[in-house]
């Protein structure tokens, strides 16, 4: 079995391609700029820009799963550009899509946003029959790629499933790109530096540990009969001011917060129910928020 990952030198993308390579698995992937020492790595690596001229074909020719993670942007800069996001994040997709038209049997796996596509929630956790209002140009992004899939997936029996993914974090997460406020609390306050909170930290996030997200992306990939879209999560929201008194607690000591002003893209509160991923994929989270911080904290002082 070969599989394709896309978007292979972000977050998840390596995390999942090293999960991969350990099983065993054939892994071509796929990166904007390749890694040092590529010719001699286990994987196939491949260019794909997504805002260029992608070879789709070529890049799914021999492949039985496509892990379809590259995304050029993150809800600040899709809200700066949001023509740009669609043209080339759905565009994307779309040449993805054309391409396994032509080859049945192909199983695309597509990580959506589950903090950006409900919006304003009526009730939490969200479910993922509750409706769908998103606040930002990079949640309606994301469901219009969703919708997609279900177009190609009636009109031309391409088999696919999104995972409306949480906030995921972990070790290996680079702050520095928009994303990850756990990781950049964490970063922070083992430097001795302040913390940078956006609005007065009430915002709630549904944090999901990063090993988690790529177990239930590898069953989403193997249970082929599962459609979605499937909430990614784990049921329950930690505030921005409780992962701060958590470190403060952690560390035994105040921490130093630089509280800028809220960002008008950014949802208030999103924790997603996941108990159709638990009975259709046999997914759970192992790890609670807790101990899952304090995995990242040890495995960022040992670094």
């Amino acid at each position: 079995m070969t599989v394709l990952v896309t978007g292979a030198r972000g977050f998840l993308g390596s995390a999942l391609c090293r999960v991969l390579v350990a099983r065993g698995v054939a892994v071509r992937a796929t990166a904007r700029m390749l890694p040092e020492g590529w010719r001699e790595s286990a994987i196939d690596w491949r260019c794909l820009d997504l805002a260029g001229a992608a070879d789709w074909p070529a890049l799914v020719d021999g492949v039985d799963t496509v892990y379809h993670l590259a995304w050029s942007s993150i809800p600040a800069t899709a809200a700066a550009a949001p023509l740009q996001d669609l043209t080339v994040n759905v565009g994307g997709i779309i040449g993805l899509l054309e391409a396994a038209r032509s080859r049945p049997g192909i199983r695309i796996v597509f990580p959506s946003s589950g903090g950006t596509v409900y919006g304003r929630s009526e009730r939490l956790p969200s479910r993922e029959t509750d409706a769908t209002r998103p606040l930002n140009a990079y949640g309606v992004a994301k469901l219009t790629a969703e919708a997609y899939l279900d177009l190609y997936r009636a009109g031309s029996g391409v088999n696919s499933i999104a995972l409306r993914i949480a906030n995921p974090f972990g070790f290996g997460q680079d702050p520095g790109k928009g994303l990850g406020a756990v990781t950049h609390f964490a970063r922070a306050a083992l430097a001795g530096e302040p913390l940078v909170l956006f609005g007065d930290g009430s915002t709630v996030r549904d944090f999901v540990e990063i090993d988690d997200v790529v177990e239930a992306m590898i069953l989403a990939g193997e249970r082929r009969d599962v459609v979605g879209p499937l909430n990614i999560g784990t049921g329950t929201g930690q505030s921005l001011r409780d992962v701060i008194g958590l470190l403060e607690r952690h560390f035994g000591r105040p921490l130093t917060v630089s509280v800028k002003p809220a960002r008008p893209f950014d949802v208030q509160a999103c924790v997603l129910d996941v108990s159709a991923a638990r009975e259709r994929l046999g997914w759970s989270p192992r790890y609670g928020f807790e101990e899952a911080l304090t995995r990242l904290l040890d495995k960022m002082a040992k670094a």
